[in-house]
């Protein structure tokens, strides 16, 4: 009889391409694999609609929008009344749950009515720390938390979300079976708030994806492809940075940009640069993943000024940057610079200034031959840091908590 695993995640599984890998192998080890996560009432729904259609998995979907309209009140209602009570229970694990998220809340109400026995219980992202471990401990069962981002770094405009969520992470943490973070300063930085947590009980797990996604593609265009990629195309991502930079050397290049269009970042910004830039709509994971190798350059804009979280984190993209062979032009977060430098030969890293990025696209476009002639060279390097890879340290975490 194959063991049951549930995977929990406040969104849903096109915008946490994380959660999908680990589930896509689940479904491919023959475990039996429950998924409860969010209708979200936006694009990425359709996607998640066709990704589960011939998946051998249960999924189940709460809404998050006003419809039902009394879920959607009601659930809100909560959150904004655990907030006031949070500054007289700043203590209590419920309250800084649902204070956090109501969708903390909507987790909690839902697997209430499940009677489902699992052997393992996967939590993604910080809203189902709570609901997973009050699961856990209701059908006496292990459960493994990912840290996929450093939740305390995160910008906030509540003045109390700092706190909430070292709480959480400092009471929740260490009840978990089993610990796993997507970058290495991202798992420093969260073991940092844990006393003497064993060194047994948590693992790095890259944010690789499968090496079956990706292809190799000679490109010899008149003009530089720079690819950029995100869930959403809007203002304070670095684009701002770098358009002005591309805008300079609009003779010899282009940006692609791959997600969903915020009109008003368009209407405000993108517009003045129109003729540097083509749009693409948001792709599944794999035909995103395999339309990369038609560019020359991936960039990867974090900025440090937007809070610590994006200083320590190393995103998908940065990633499939690598492993489709592009060239990466990488801004100097802490997590970036260490990455570059471990993958040396594979990008260059820049100062987040407009003035900094004219020099390095100058540079780009000086050394365009041989960044395109040792793009093979890059994507056969790359096949080392693959999702067949991490998942074999997956399946040895799960493995040892089963048996």
């Amino acid at each position: 009889m194959s063991s049951k695993l549930l995977f929990l995640s406040s969104t849903n599984l096109t915008t946490n391409p994380r959660l999908l890998k680990e589930l896509l192998f689940a479904v491919e080890q023959g475990y039996e694999v429950d998924f409860v996560g969010f209708r979200l009432g936006a694009w990425s729904d359709e996607i998640d609609t066709e990704i589960i259609k011939n998946l051998k998995a249960n999924f189940y979907y709460i809404p998050i929008t006003r419809k039902p309209f009394f879920n959607w009140f009601w659930s809100s209602l909560i959150e904004k009344i655990y907030n006031k009570v949070y500054l007289f229970l700043p203590q209590n694990l419920k309250v800084n749950a649902f204070a956090l998220s109501k969708r903390s809340y909507l987790l909690c109400k839902y697997l209430k009515k499940s009677k489902k026995k699992y052997d393992i219980i996967i939590a993604h992202t910080l809203p189902t720390f709570f609901p997973a471990h009050k699961y856990a401990t209701k059908v006496n069962t292990k459960f493994i938390f990912d840290i996929e981002d450093y939740h305390p770094g995160e910008a906030s405009v509540y003045t109390k979300e700092k706190q909430r969520k070292e709480f959480l992470m400092k009471k929740l943490l260490p009840k978990a079976s089993y610990i796993t973070y997507a970058s290495p300063l991202i798992g420093e930085n969260s073991l940092n708030l844990l006393e003497n947590y064993p060194q047994n009980k948590h693992c790095l797990i890259n944010n690789c994806f499968s090496q079956s996604e990706f292809q190799y593609k000679e490109n010899n265009f008149d003009k530089i492809k720079f690819v950029w990629f995100s869930q959403n195309i809007a203002a304070g991502r670095g684009l701002e940075l770098v358009l002005p930079a591309l805008n300079k050397f609009k003779d010899k290049v282009e940006l692609h940009l791959i997600g969903n269009l915020y009109q008003r970042f368009y209407d405000e910004y993108l517009f003045d640069y129109i003729d540097l830039i083509v749009l693409h709509k948001p792709l599944p994971q794999k035909e995103l993943n395999l339309k990369l190798s038609e560019f020359d350059v991936g960039l990867a804009i974090e900025l440090n000024s937007v809070d610590f979280n994006r200083q320590i984190c190393l995103t998908n993209k940065i990633w499939a940057y690598l492993q489709s062979g592009l060239y990466i032009l990488a801004t100097d977060t802490p997590a970036q610079v260490q990455f570059i430098n471990e993958h040396a030969n594979n990008g260059l890293i820049t100062k987040q200034s407009t003035e900094q990025f004219k020099k390095n696209i100058a540079f780009v476009i000086e050394n365009i031959k041989s960044i395109r002639l040792n793009k093979l060279q890059r994507f056969e390097y790359a096949k080392q840091f693959s999702w067949e890879v991490e998942s074999k340290k997956l399946k040895e975490i799960w493995n040892n908590i089963l048996f």
